[in-house]
């Protein structure tokens, strides 16, 4: 028997050698093999990047080139950087991008700082965190975007021999899919079109951990948008110290839930694909694989971070994390929350900031009124707290749901709370807090982020499920408000800005919640204040579930400023047209209000609508509803004199809580309410309802 054992033994060691020695080398000597038999396909993200940790660099020098040095205000030094990638299919791949840093500056923390969309470099991108006291790189990862500035005429990004700009590839494979200009010429991870982009920031921490005015143990890595989604995927690499992945990178997109709606995307893949992209591709993968201290900068309501999807994210890691939210944003964060990732790598990279505990939050269900109660407890801290933000909402769609503002009330324990009234018990209930604490004034000159003075906290969400709200028996308070907006709080339940007085544009979900929902033939009314008489103002209003990427749920219109000073605007259903000349049917199924100025609205309707739209109508040619109908564009608009507004906006200086665009926004616009109609019973927000073509009515 014991013959026979060690006869396993060693006939086990022949085949792992054997098997390890036919194993093939992915990464190579010096060009990258190309893949042609799925048998070597790796599996996992340790099988793919495993020998690449190990000898990559080794292997494949960094050819660095500095083409271009410049000086920027504050005794900025930038520099133009090429860098060598690798070499696929006989061809070199290289990335350019902006390094920037302190003039003389030593051993300073470094970080990558990757943009989003289609991946543009940006000087101040680069600029912004060596003003901030950090060495930084920008990567321009767009080959088609040629660079302007002190850039322009340099050697650009070029992929060589790959494409990575294709998001998506014809073909059943999906990400995978194979064509002679990707990595592998099967189906493959590598495939993906962000795959290279992962490569390049690995090369750019290389590059950076090897200049003068590095410290190499302290490399911090953000990135916004599809930037966050490559802040995950590079952050695994052992090197990184700390990072700030924004709006992206948070995965869950064929994680369908039996309750939670709008967070999975349209990603059909069959056969053994599902799992490899589970293990390869998708984000929460590299959650998994986390080392390095996170904080994830989500926004309440983001298109491509679902909030939900982030908080299973950050489930999967057991490394110092934070997850700082704020409430009916998308894509965008108001200053206390924008200011998070400084504050983090002030703490991790540099040891300058302790920045604090999560609050810790709870739903208190059985309430003898049948209301829920939401409480948080602020963490000790040593930094003064400011005020606490409290929200709260049924709406089970993370994109398009309003969050309610709650009055938070203290409590002698130290924790707040506010009621819950929700408007159904058959739905879900979700509530968080931001903890708003005061930090020395940001000293940054040139910096967007110089002189703020708050931080947001946000603290766990608390959730109850249908089946707890009727076990507690909560009673659902059925509340109808005809006024949407008084702005006595200024923009608190909006989005956008108002600091171009050109370009300016506010936002609300507020009309999507039932509690605000317009009657059914009423008249949108407001007042707004005109610098001077004779200007428009655009009114756009965005209907749920039709195709966005059509340009059909878009219904705008533009409204007569006759006088100087406060005008009434009145909008009926009928005002408003989609770029197809379809009149919006009814004020039941919106999920965005946008007011903005006429100038911007034009703009949109004559470039970013007439040619999705066009597009839509070229492609459905056969289909008479689908015709190019623009309407009537203004020839003439005008922007905000913002002279105007100095005197009226004095009234209001004193309440340092309010934002410029708080301020702004009371002195501009009052009283958005519904008048007229009638309330009549209504299918819940979230139930799809066909677009019906109304018979637009005489005026």
């Amino acid at each position: 028997m014991r013959k026979l054992a060690s006869f396993l033994i060693v006939l086990f060691l022949v085949i792992t050698i054997f098997s390890n020695a036919q194993a093939m080398d992915i990464w190579g000597k010096s060009e990258v093999p190309r893949i042609t038999d799925p048998k070597n396909v790796p599996q996992t993200i340790e099988e793919i990047w495993g020998d690449y940790d190990k000898d990559y660099d080794k292997n494949n020098p960094l050819e660095a080139i500095i083409h271009k040095t410049w000086e920027r205000e504050g005794d900025i030094v930038v520099n133009w950087v090429q860098i060598t990638i690798g070499t696929f299919q006989g061809k070199k791949s290289i990335v350019c991008g902006y390094w920037a840093y302190p003039k003389g500056a030593k051993n300073l923390p470094a970080i990558l700082n990757t943009h989003g969309g289609p991946q543009t470099g940006n000087e101040d991108g680069a600029v912004n965190f060596a003003k901030l006291g950090y060495a930084c790189f920008n990567p321009n990862q767009n080959q088609n975007m040629k660079m302007g500035g002190k850039a322009e005429g340099l050697p650009n990004t070029d992929w060589g021999a790959l494409d990575a700009e294709s998001h998506y590839r014809e073909g059943p494979d999906g990400p995978f899919q194979a064509c002679d200009k990707t990595i592998d010429a099967v189906a493959s991870p590598r495939n993906n079109w962000q795959f290279l982009r992962q490569m390049s920031g690995r090369r750019i921490i290389s590059f950076m951990q090897k200049q003068p005015q590095v410290n190499p143990k302290k490399i911090g890595i953000r990135g916004h948008s599809t930037g966050g989604s490559l802040t995950v995927y590079q952050c695994i690499d052992p090197r990184v110290t700390a990072a700030v992945p924004s709006v992206g990178g948070v995965g869950g997109f064929m994680d369908k839930h039996p309750i939670v709606t709008g967070n999975t995307r349209h990603l059909v893949l069959k056969g053994p694909l599902p799992k490899l992209f589970q293990n390869t591709i998708e984000s929460q993968a590299y959650w998994k694989a986390m080392h390095a201290p996170v904080l994830l900068l989500g926004a309440s309501n983001d298109f491509n971070a679902p909030d939900w999807n982030c908080l299973e994210a950050t489930k999967l890691t057991n490394v110092d994390k934070r997850y700082i939210s704020c409430a009916n944003f998308n894509h965008a964060f108001p200053p206390e929350s924008m200011i998070a990732d400084y504050l983090w790598f002030q703490d991790k990279l540099k040891g300058e900031f302790k920045f604090p505990p999560e609050p810790k939050a709870e739903l208190l269900l059985n309430q003898t009124d049948g209301i829920p109660i939401f409480k948080v407890k602020p963490p000790k801290t040593e930094l003064k707290l400011k005020r606490v933000e409290m929200f709260f909402t049924d709406g089970r769609n993370p994109l398009t749901r309003f969050w309610i503002t709650g009055e938070p009330k203290s409590n002698a324990d130290g924790s707040w709370q506010i009621k819950c009234p929700v408007l159904y018990n058959d739905e879900p209930l979700f509530a968080f807090a931001n903890v708003i604490y005061e930090i020395e004034p940001i000293k940054a000159p040139h910096h967007r982020y110089n002189g703020l003075s708050e931080m947001a906290a946000t603290s766990n969400y608390a959730y109850a499920w249908p089946e707890q709200l009727q076990a507690a028996n909560i009673k659902p308070q059925k509340t109808q408000n005809r006024l949407i907006e008084d702005f006595s709080a200024g923009l608190r339940d909006w989005s956008g800005s108002l600091g171009n007085g050109h370009w300016w544009s506010i936002d609300t979900r507020k009309i999507s919640d039932a509690r605000f929902m317009g009657p059914k033939g009423a008249d949108l009314v407001f007042e707004i204040n005109a610098p001077q008489a004779g200007m428009k103002v655009g009114v756009v209003a965005e209907r749920k579930f039709m195709e966005a990427n059509n340009r059909e749920h878009a219904f705008y219109g533009f409204f007569d400023m006759p006088r100087q000073g406060w005008n009434t605007i009145r909008v009926k259903t009928s005002d408003l047209h989609n770029p197809f000349g379809w009149p919006l049917d009814d004020w039941h199924k919106l999920s965005r209000l946008v007011i903005r100025s006429a100038n911007s609205l034009k703009h949109e309707v004559e470039n970013n609508y007439a040619r999705v739209a066009g597009a839509t109508a070229k492609r459905e040619k056969d289909n008479s509803s689908y015709t190019l109908k623009l309407g009537a564009l203004p020839d003439k608009v005008s922007s905000w004199d913002e002279k105007y507004y100095k005197e009226a906006g004095n009234e209001y200086t004193k309440d340092n809580m309010l934002t410029k665009d708080d301020i702004a926004a009371k002195t501009r616009f009052r009283n958005l309410r519904w008048e007229g109609g009638e309330y009549i019973e209504r299918t819940k927000p979230y139930v799809k309802e066909k677009y019906v073509n109304p018979e637009t009515p005489e005026k």
